[in-house]
């Protein structure tokens, strides 16, 4: 039995760790070109119509961010490096960086390709203090995979969010238990995970623009303003305890989508960028160990106008056949003929952990997962064009290519 695996849970303080990689598509990049280091870069689709993913702290001191269209970032910072990005690498420091977590904890939530939270509760007992392993942790990520992260450390896993935000780049902030709701209090409202530019406004309108604001208000008056998000959001700013999440969010998404240098009409044309998406991210969630329950497609025309559409299934899939399928459905259904077309994207949603298709292949199940497994290591090997699947046979099925 692991170690971490010994940690006992019940009744203690809970001691939940936040950690976020600092700016991680940007330093895993800087491992292979030290030469930038110190430098603005951009990992993200380049100018005239691209879009960017991240940024080097560098960056954003000319006001960059994610999700910035590259024209704006290039007019702040004419001299940045601009860099595609290596899916398979971050993939690759991904699973390293989760691996370190599950060394000192049995649970652990990855959240996102670069963020995860860790239950240190009980965990004292094998490594020390709380405050102690945190900053184990961040240093064992640091010497062993070169990376920079951050790291919260409270009662609840949103609190630590919160926290590991404040810390960066490359901290660690302690909220001592008792004085969360002192710590949280003079914060933003938009420090909160959820509250965003659009619900702002309702907030601002009642006179709540501190997370203390939330706290002090009469839970009644509270229910009348923000409806259902009431209690969770006034459990946040009172600092109450909770212990981390034993299974991810109930709808995390994942997400591939590409900006076009000259609108595109054809239909041949988009069934093969759909495919190419559709590779990537079956490839991603694969090896995140994750299945889709919803997909969508996102279509941004030349105009600017932009459509999302999208698509519940019975049972949820996680195979380039089964994601392509939907994924073109959805394109022929909404997309307009002829018109032409800015950028497109594929997302999934309401995501499940270790799930499989048995009603929908049943006897052809293991054959298929044992199929997509062969396909993904040749790919994370050679690289994502090592394999991908063709156009429909003559048969109405799918034909692979091995470049």
């Amino acid at each position: 039995m692991n170690a971490a695996e010994t940690c006992k849970t019940a009744e203690m303080e809970p001691r939940v760790l936040h950690v976020d990689m600092d700016a991680f598509y940007v330093a895993v990049e800087l491992l292979q070109r030290p030469e930038l280091r110190g430098k603005p870069v951009i990992v993200g689709a380049r100018p005239p119509r691209g879009v960017v993913s991240t940024c080097s702290y560098e960056a954003r001191k000319y006001g960059i961010h994610s999700g910035m269209a590259s024209v704006q970032a290039r007019q702040l910072c004419p001299g940045a490096v601009w860099l595609d990005g290596d899916f398979r690498s971050y993939s690759d420091y991904s699973r390293r960086f989760i691996e370190i977590l599950r060394r000192y904890s049995p649970e652990v939530v990855q959240l996102s390709i670069d963020e995860a939270r860790v239950n240190l509760t009980g965990c004292e007992q094998l490594f020390g203090p709380a405050q102690g392993i945190a900053h184990k942790i961040l240093n064992t990520i640091y010497r062993e995979l070169g990376l920079p992260a951050s790291g919260g450390l409270a009662n609840s896993g949103t609190a630590a969010k919160i926290a590991a935000e404040l810390a960066k780049p490359a901290g660690l902030a302690v909220i001592l238990p008792g004085n969360e709701r002192t710590f949280l209090a003079p914060l933003k409202v938009e420090r909160i995970p959820g509250v965003g530019q659009k619900s702002l406004p309702r907030f601002h309108r009642y006179g709540l623009y501190r997370i203390g604001d939330i706290a002090a208000t009469p839970a009644g008056e509270l229910q009348h303003i923000l409806g259902r998000w009431a209690g969770r959001l006034q459990r946040v700013a009172r600092g109450a305890s909770g212990s981390v999440q034993r299974r991810r969010p109930e709808s995390p998404s994942r997400s591939h989508e590409r900006t076009f240098a000259t609108d595109i009409r054809e239909p041949e044309r988009i069934r093969r960028e759909i495919r190419g998406l559709v590779e990537k991210l079956g490839f991603r969630i694969r090896r995140e160990g994750l299945s889709a329950r919803t997909v969508s497609v996102k279509i941004r025309f030349g105009d600017f106008e932009t459509w999302t559409r999208a698509e519940s299934l019975d049972e949820p899939v996680n195979t380039d056949r089964l994601l392509f399928e939907v994924a073109m459905g959805l394109i022929e259904r909404h997309l307009p003929e002829g018109r032409g077309v800015r950028l497109l994207g594929v997302s999934v949603q309401n995501l499940v952990s270790d799930c499989r298709q048995l009603k929908l292949f049943g006897a052809q199940d293991t054959r298929l997962s044992s199929f997509y497994k062969t396909v993904d290591g040749i790919r994370e090997r050679f690289g994502s064009n090592a394999v991908q699947f063709g156009g429909p046979t003559g048969s109405g099925g799918t034909s692979w290519r091995w470049a």
